[in-house]
């Protein structure tokens, strides 16, 4: 079974952020969204224009936005990193870290894998919850510019909510 990572939790988080199950390359290097070409944090990057250039950097756009980041699912088996080989998924306690945190008032699932687990398994969760598009490179069904438009758009409604 492979293990994902524990939640990155901001100060009152307003936004969580929830992908699927860290890669093999994240798992190996222990970051979040750690393989080089997804484009996870060029996005935050772009919206926030905060450096990335170390896991330190990239967390504390968190940690300024207000934004907790995890995953839906806490263990499973897997071969490779696509969602489709994922299996036997163990998913996370979300709906305790939304009881833990009344802050928040969003979620944002990156991409279909983390979306429908989330809905599959937190129906009762209240907050709004928007599907957004993986910012994995295995996602090549949408261009680069549609992808960053359409995260920029949800994640400049979330600094709204600040």
């Amino acid at each position: 079974m492979l293990k994902g990572f524990d939640p990155i939790i901001p100060e009152k988080p307003r936004l969580m952020i929830l992908g699927s199950m860290p890669s093999v390359t994240s798992l190996d290097k222990q970051e979040y969204y750690g393989f080089a070409h997804n484009r996870f944090w060029k996005i935050l990057h772009a919206v926030f224009e905060m450096p990335i250039d170390t896991y330190a950097q990239k967390k504390e756009i968190l940690f300024q936005q207000h934004i907790l980041l995890w995953d839906v699912i806490g263990e499973c088996e897997r071969e490779g990193s696509l969602d489709s080989a994922i299996r036997k998924e163990r998913v996370n306690d979300i709906a305790h870290l939304t009881a833990v945190y009344p802050t928040l008032h969003r979620v944002i699932c990156n991409g279909r894998k983390a979306y429908e687990l989330y809905q599959k398994h937190f129906p009762n969760i209240a907050l709004p919850c928007s599907y957004l598009p993986s910012t994995s490179n295995a996602n090549r069904s949408i261009r680069e510019e549609v992808l960053f438009a359409q995260w920029k758009q949800d994640l400049m409604e979330h600094e709204g909510d600040m």
